[in-house]
């Protein structure tokens, strides 16, 4: 069973009859109703059993003279070769001949049929006896093999039902190309991040230096921020965000000058005044990387106060953004527990106190409870 000549997928939906048209459609939506190669590959191999009525269907995908089967229905069992869940095309004739030819492939009945020690092992564990092989063609290139077949019976394939594999065929194979080109396009933002975060932990361990901190301070803080952020219900998908945003929680410092900066005696007014310049500078720097406007909050905001008395803005209570309200605790509480230029670390007993004291004054007050729950845990 062959078709070597070229097929327009237009032409073939002309040939089949509107009820299996609607199936197809049914198909085509399930299989864009998800970017998940796996989940796209089972619901492609179902659909197929399903339409073409038979027991028993799998997909291979096909990249560099491997085979790696990607779904199955039903499931297979736990006694399933592991070595051939990723297989060599070489060890797989039929299905070699599937990919050279470009055209399907029938076995009226497998157990009969001549077989290599793979395909054998395949056969009889599946309990096969007809069986097609179908090529997934993307622009004329096999990118996959769908495998359905009988375990009962021997069974034949009219030309509707060829007809209807080509259309599956053209519509698997779009689905797979999508979902791998999806997760491509993950993998590529995940490295991106990955290497902006790079980038950042280099920034803070700079601005660490010129601030006389040491790494661990900053480190300590983005952890504990993490941590009371979720504790708080603050969603996952934000968390990302969070870390960044404690990350370079002071980045606007690297506008201040060394002078004032890394003075070890207490700032005079002026000097705290332009001190109290470097989140407006955040703001400023932040605000011209699209990647870190989401974290903007806490480089911008940590220095507000919940009474109102704070710095740059003054905000007053909700005013301040929630994530600097949470890291406001953290940072405070770990610059009181660390030595600093002018001063000695206090006793962590010492900082709690403190820290309980300014809740509904500096520090948001279910912050301030779920951070002192939090250290007795």
């Amino acid at each position: 069973m062959e078709r070597t000549e070229i097929i327009k997928y237009e032409d073939l939906t002309t040939r089949i009859p509107a009820k299996e048209l609607s199936t197809l459609l049914k198909v085509s939506s399930s299989l864009a109703s998800t970017m998940d190669l796996i989940e796209v590959l089972q619901i492609a191999i179902e659909n197929t059993s399903g339409m073409l009525d038979l027991e028993t269907g799998a997909i291979y995908t096909f990249e560099n003279g491997e085979l790696f089967l990607g779904a199955t229905t039903p499931p297979l069992s736990p006694q399933f070769p592991d070595e051939l869940r990723f297989a060599k095309l070489c060890d797989h004739p039929h299905i070699n001949n599937v990919v050279s030819t470009k055209a399907p492939v029938y076995l009226e009945d497998a157990r009969l049929a001549p077989l290599s020690i793979a395909e054998k092992i395949v056969v009889d564990s599946r309990h096969l006896v007809s069986v097609l092989y179908f090529p997934l063609l993307l622009k004329e290139e096999v990118i996959g093999v769908f495998i359905v077949g009988t375990t009962s019976k021997t069974r034949s394939f009219t030309n509707n039902e060829i007809d209807l594999c080509y259309i599956l065929s053209f519509q698997v194979s779009l689905a797979i190309a999508n979902a791998l080109l999806y997760k491509k396009a993950q993998q590529s933002i995940a490295d991106l991040s990955r290497a902006y975060d790079t980038t950042l932990e280099g920034w803070s361990r700079v601005l660490d230096m010129r601030d006389h901190v040491t790494e661990e301070h900053t480190l300590r803080v983005v952890d504990l921020t993490v941590a009371l952020a979720s504790r708080m219900g603050i969603p996952d998908s934000d968390l990302g965000h969070i870390r960044r945003g404690a990350l370079i929680h002071d980045i606007g410092k690297m506008g201040i000058p060394d002078a004032i900066l890394q003075k070890p005696g207490v700032l005079s007014d002026t000097e705290q005044k332009i001190m109290q310049t470097h989140p407006e500078k955040a703001r400023q720097i932040l605000s011209q990387i699209d990647y870190l406007t989401p974290a903007m909050d806490i480089p911008y905001c940590h220095h507000e106060k919940w009474d109102g008395t704070g710095y740059p803005r003054k905000l007053i209570g909700e005013e301040i953004p929630l994530v600097a309200r949470i890291f406001a605790v953290i940072d405070v509480f770990d610059a009181l527990t660390s030595d600093r230029p002018y001063r000695k670390a206090w006793k962590k007993e010492e900082a709690l106190v403190y820290i309980k004291n300014q809740s509904g004054k500096h520090f948001y007050s279910e912050a301030v409870k779920a951070f002192l729950e939090m250290v007795e845990e």
